[in-house]
C-alpha cells in the first residue's frame, strides 16, 4: 500500500507537461484579445485617416478662388485616393455659407457620391461659427462607412461623418462658376 501510495503521490508531483497545459489554458484568451486589439487599432486608424482626409479636403477647399463641378468631381477622387480601404456609400458635401442681414444663406452647395445638397433651413446653427457682417464660410461635410473585419469584436457597422467650417483664404467668398 505505501509503494502505491509513494507512485500516487510522485505522479502528483510530477510537472513535465504544465507549461504546455498552462500555455492550452490561456491560448483561447491571448487569441480572443489580440483580435479585439486589432479590431479597435483598425476602427481607431479608420476614423483618424477619415478625419485626416476630412481637414485636407477642407484645407484645399479654402486655397480655391473659384469652383466647379468638375473641380468636385475631382475632390471627391482626391477623397477616394485618401482612404482607399473604405467600403461603397462615401460621400461629401461642399456648402459655401455667408453671414448677411444677421441670418445665415447658402452661396451654393454640392453633394458628391451620395447626400443631397443643402439649403438655408439645414445650416446646423449650434455648431456654426460666429460670423463677422459679410462674412463666409465654407462648410465640408465627409461621410465614410466603416466596416470592421470582424462582427463579435463589440464595435458596430457605422459611418464616420466629419463637419469643418473653414474661412477662405484668397477671396472674402468662394465662387461656384457652373
Amino acid at each position: 500500500m505505501n509503494r502505491i501510495y509513494s507512485i500516487l503521490r510522485d505522479w502528483q508531483r510530477d510537472e513535465h507537461g504544465s507549461i504546455t497545459i498552462e500555455f492550452l489554458l490561456w491560448l483561447p484568451l491571448l487569441a480572443f484579445w489580440l483580435v479585439v486589439s486589432v479590431a479597435f487599432f483598425d476602427a481607431y486608424k479608420s476614423r483618424d485617416d477619415t478625419a485626416k482626409a476630412a481637414h485636407t479636403l477642407s484645407d484645399i477647399m479654402s486655397r480655391q478662388v473659384e469652383v466647379s463641378n468638375a473641380f468636385f468631381d475631382e475632390l471627391y477622387e482626391l477623397q477616394g485616393e485618401l482612404l482607399p480601404r473604405t467600403p461603397e456609400g462615401k460621400w461629401l458635401r461642399v456648402t459655401s455659407i455667408q453671414y448677411v442681414g444677421g441670418v445665415h444663406q447658402v452661396q451654393w452647395s454640392r453633394a458628391v457620391g451620395g447626400g443631397e445638397t443643402i439649403v438655408a433651413e439645414d445650416i446646423p446653427q449650434e455648431i456654426i461659427p460666429e460670423m463677422a457682417e459679410f462674412d463666409s464660410v465654407i462648410l465640408t461635410e465627409l461621410y465614410v462607412p466603416y466596416q470592421p473585419f470582424t462582427d463579435w469584436a463589440g464595435i458596430d457597422v457605422h459611418t464616420w461623418s466629419f463637419v469643418l467650417f473653414t474661412r477662405p483664404r484668397f477671396v472674402s467668398a468662394i465662387a461656384k462658376v457652373d
